[in-house]
Parts: C-alpha cells; structure tokens; sequence
C-alpha cells in the first residue's frame, strides 16, 4: 500500500511509505495525486520509504511500469530508502527508465541524508 508522508511532501515534492503488497487497486487510488503534482510542478522529486514491502502483485507491476516509462521525464530526483538487497537492486534497475533523474538508495540508518538529499536546491534564496 501507498501512504503519503505529508510531513515530508512539500512544493515539488511527493513521499511515500510503501508497505505490504503492492496491488492494482492502490496504484489506482495513487496515481491521479502523482499526475496532479506533475501537472502542477512539471518535474518532481520522489522520497519513497520501503517498510517491510511484500511484493508487487503482477497488474501492479505494469501499473508501475507504464507510468515509469510514461512519466520518466518528469521526474528529476529520486531518494529509495529500504534496508534489504533486492530494493537496492530495484532502485539500481529503474535508472534505464529514468535516465534523466538522479536516483539514490539509502539505508534506513541515513533516513535524513535522504531527506536532505531530495530537498538540495529546492526553494533556494536568491542573493542580494
């Protein structure tokens, strides 16, 4: 299932805590708010925290499919945080896809490099 982390979602920024199985029926409830942020911001950044994933049912896989390679482009900064191997390697095997953004596996231990990391150059000031 997907939660959205408000306390970590922010302008040009949207984070999740994936947890359980991944089913059709989520992606369904999930991905119209993903399209509104692109919509609104163009590119987008991703803070996605895995806690105890289970697996992806395999309509949920092409779910996640045809929206990567519809939605590559607007991305442009992508933050994984998990703790076991297959999600790094999961993370490793999306850069084909998006090969424009900058994607980043963190252990549960780094959890705020990964949020500070995500946020880099967002909103900067401008000098005077």
């Amino acid at each position: 299932m997907f939660e959205v982390l408000s306390e970590w979602s922010g302008e040009g920024v949207v984070a999740l805590r994936v947890s359980g199985k991944l089913m059709h029926r989520d992606y369904e409830s999930f991905l119209p708010m993903f399209e509104e942020a692109i919509e609104k911001h163009g590119a987008i950044r991703c803070l996605i925290d895995m806690v105890d994933l289970e697996g992806v049912e395999l309509r949920a896989v092409w779910d996640e499919l045809h929206f990567d390679l519809k939605h590559a482009k607007n991305v442009s900064r992508c933050a994984v945080i998990g703790d076991r191997a297959w999600e790094r390697w999961a993370t490793a095997a999306a850069h084909p896809i998006f090969r424009k953004a900058e994607i980043r596996f963190f252990v549960r231990a780094d959890i705020e490099q990964a949020r500070t990391w995500i946020q880099q150059g967002l909103n900067q000031p401008s000098s005077s």
